[in-house]
């Protein structure tokens, strides 16, 4: 959620809640939780159903990401005279670590999933899986239709920012990430507001298990005459397009989906080149031979272009230079023209005639030139695309050896040879030696998995996500890391918690590759980003997302056995990962306003386990195992806290023990002196920063660098989160106790002395 939405319900919450009262259906909450004994309100507002749940013996919670609506919460309760003691909650969607791993039996998610943005969207979604027990009830709403959002800013008039989520969208992310529906339906506006309509999902989640019934896509690959291998080849790209590029799918409302027809037709050409480049004819139709007219029409086009690249590579060399943006004027004209053959040529046949009638079951729009169909076979695809496209390559095969049969009757041609063509693809060495590289010109080279600097030693470069799996050489899919946790990796796919915790590394070498070879890496990233857009300085938190996001889906729907590096460090990294505990502790309210100042170290040293040494006793484990601290740093009033100069004088300074995979250069320790920052980070709490500049991304948590003299009296360092305007830095704390600092720009150009990493 945005901060001017958080404002918003910060300064309306009292309103919100008397408003709020009014509406909901209480009988229908209850039948939707029926069964259910421990439930979270996921977002819980004015307390309105919370209250419900706790009057009908339900062992309920309410979160919120807003302080004033949590005090809301707590009003409505104690009105009805239920006991609030440990059942409030301030945590904000995607973070919920409060919660523990299938702690709950239900979750209700009411009209919050719509403010948030996009990139969040999926975490968000994984998060909820996650504290929710295998069997368990989910209960979302969304609007399906809000007339009063503006939409080019996606906000209303009081300035609440609204996605463009819809809910056959919803819908499928929660089915893809193994949510199974239960009930569906649109409502009228509890509140009465015109042009306001209610979507409200009933799912379970399921066991991990990716089983679904196909019925749908096995009636339309039965129902067309078997003439052509055109069919098998629009539903192998759509499959492959489903699993590894969803998000090129745009929701129309009335419930389509549309995919650019050019996405399909690039994949054509990789499909036949080996087919129609074999030595051995292979037809694709019944009664095309060699030399014959009558045979397919994408053939003659796509002749040219292999007869382009025999000498200089064949298909591996195409797809290198294609890829890598290198391709002559000359190539790029044959391939050009094979795309728009390839193209008129799925729209006129397979699309149109699919299903037996005229464009039933796809539509072809010639303007924007997209492929449309049912939301529903969208979905079937999504869901079962790898399923799909196995089923689709083994038909392919079978009906190319009748089609050869036809021919010369003696079965020159076997499926097994078919099958072999068609899973032929671009060589992998010689698609990663512009990534190979780059890595090996890099002064500094830390594994992807372990964080342990390679130095001059011997790297793989890694298929993030396997080869096997998507079949994809893009340069974000690329990581060096070491042979030895190369090996061990193999086609595994690294967890969730492996992938969050190498994310920092994980965009350095984005930035970098893309620092580089920015062309390219965009072109690339696009493909996973789909529709949205690759946005040039802030790019890395949605492209991250798709990142996670494909990892997860692939490991619901394929089974794939999950990873995390063990390479010496796997308890230091369990012990740093953001683990839940058993039973969550109320969250702090209100937050009383505290007199701020200095941390002694002298009289109250914190609890690190022991792991405070000097120096001398650090020794090879500094940057490695240890990180310096330099000091106490107020959460509050700017503070002297922070001796930058201290930095250079490591010898001088006391080093604590963290988990190897945050131990990088660049990297101190400070302790939190203050409470503006609370909840995120209370007072005591030991925090790693990384010595940046300038700050990445609007409203991250900083070090704020602020002029000797020019705030007040109390100096020039404190924690807080930055933001900008035209001419001002801003820094806003968490808790609104506190008041936001704000610095002139032309006064202060490095507004920051780090960016916040993690805490111990």
């Amino acid at each position: 959620m945005d901060a001017q939405t958080k404002s918003f319900y910060a300064t309306q919450a009292e309103h919100l809640g008397t408003l709020y009262a009014r509406g909901g259906d209480t009988a229908d909450l209850l039948a939707a939780f029926q069964g259910c004994r421990r439930i979270l309100d996921l977002g819980c507002g004015s307390g309105r159903d919370l209250a419900a749940l706790l009057l009908a013996g339900k062992d309920a919670y309410g979160a919120d990401a807003v302080p004033e609506m949590v005090l809301t919460t707590e009003k409505t309760l104690r009105t009805q005279r239920i006991a609030t003691q440990g059942r409030l909650f301030l945590a904000e969607l995607p973070d919920l670590q409060p919660f523990a791993d299938g702690e709950f039996d239900g979750v209700l998610c009411s009209a919050v999933l719509m403010h948030l943005e996009e990139e969040k969207l999926f975490d968000a979604i994984y998060a909820i899986r996650r504290i929710l027990r295998p069997g368990g009830r989910l209960r979302v709403s969304i609007p399906a239709r809000r007339d009063d959002v503006d939409p080019q800013s996606r906000r209303d008039a009081d300035g609440r920012f609204f996605s463009d989520l819809v809910p056959a969208k919803l819908q499928l992310l929660l089915e893809r990430v193994g949510f199974s529906p239960l009930a569906m339906r649109e409502s009228p506006d509890g509140l009465g507001r015109p042009g306001v309509v209610w979507w409200t999902g009933e799912l379970t989640r399921q066991a991990d298990s990716g089983d679904r019934p196909l019925h749908l896509v096995e009636s339309i690959l039965n129902r067309d005459k078997k003439d052509a291998t055109y069919k098998l080849a629009l539903f192998r790209a759509l499959a492959e397009i489903a699993q590894t590029q969803s998000h090129l799918a745009a929701y129309t409302a009335e419930g389509k989906v549309c995919l650019p027809i050019a996405a399909l037709a690039e994949k054509w050409i990789l499909y036949y080149w080996p087919i129609f480049e074999s030595d051995v004819f292979i037809p694709q139709r019944v009664g095309e031979a060699p030399g014959q007219r009558g045979g397919v029409a994408i053939r003659k086009p796509l002749d040219a272009l292999i007869q382009h690249f025999r000498g200089s590579g064949g298909l591996s060399g195409f797809y290198a230079d294609w890829k890598g943006g290198r391709l002559t004027d000359d190539a790029e004209r044959v391939f050009k023209k094979a795309l728009r053959e390839f193209q008129a040529t799925i729209h006129t046949m397979p699309a149109k005639h699919a299903g037996g009638g005229h464009y039933d079951v796809f539509q072809y729009d010639v303007r924007e030139k997209t492929l449309a169909m049912d939301v529903a076979l969208w979905r079937e695809l999504c869901l079962m695309g790898s399923w799909i496209r196995d089923a689709t390559i083994l038909r392919w095969a079978e009906q190319t050896e009748l089609f050869a049969k036809v021919i010369d009757g003696a079965g020159a041609v076997k499926a097994s040879l078919v099958i072999d063509r068609l899973l032929l693809a671009p060589d992998q060495g010689r698609n990663v030696t512009v990534a190979q590289k780059y890595f090996d010109g890099l002064p500094s080279r830390p594994c992807v998995w372990s964080q342990r600097e390679l130095g001059g030693k011997a790297f793989d470069v890694d298929h993030a996500m396997p080869f096997s799996y998507w079949r994809n050489n893009d340069l974000w899919n690329l990581f060096p890391a070491s042979p030895e946790i190369n090996a061990k990796k193999s086609d595994r796919l690294p967890t969730y918690r492996q992938l969050h915790g190498s994310r920092d590394i994980i965009v350095d070498y984005w930035r970098g590759l893309n620092g580089a070879m920015g062309e390219r890496f965009e072109r690339e990233a696009q493909t996973l980003l789909g529709r949205d857009l690759f946005r040039r300085g802030n790019w890395e938190t949605l492209l991250f997302s798709r990142f996670v996001e494909a990892f997860e889906v692939t490991a619901n729907q394929r089974g794939a056995e999950r990873w995390e590096c063990a390479d010496g460090s796997q308890k230091d990294r369990e012990a740093s990962a953001a683990v839940p505990v058993s039973r969550p502790s109320p969250a702090p309210t209100p937050y009383p306003q505290v007199e701020e100042g200095p941390f002694d170290g002298g009289a109250e040293q914190p609890d690190t386990g022991g792991k405070l040494l000097p120096f001398s006793a650090v020794g090879a484990g500094a940057f490695v195992t240890h990180l310096p601290c330099v000091g106490a740093l107020a959460a509050g009033a700017a503070f002297h806290g922070l001796e930058t100069g201290s930095l250079n004088d490591l010898e001088e300074m006391d080093w604590v023990a963290v988990p190897a995979s945050l131990a990088r250069k660049n990297r101190f320790v400070v302790r939190v002196a203050g409470d503006s920052m609370e909840p995120t980070l209370m007072r005591g709490e030991w925090v790693i920063f990384e010595y940046h500049r300038s700050p990445r991304r609007e409203g991250e948590i900083v070090i704020a660098n602020l002029p000797e003299f020019g705030v007040g009296e109390h100096g020039t360092e404190t924690i807080k989160r930055i933001k900008q305007d035209s001419g001002s830095w801003i820094f806003t704390p968490d808790n609104p106790a506190h008041e936001t600092i704000k610095v002139s720009r032309t006064e202060v150009t490095h507004p920051i002395l780090g960016t916040f990493v993690a805490k111990l």
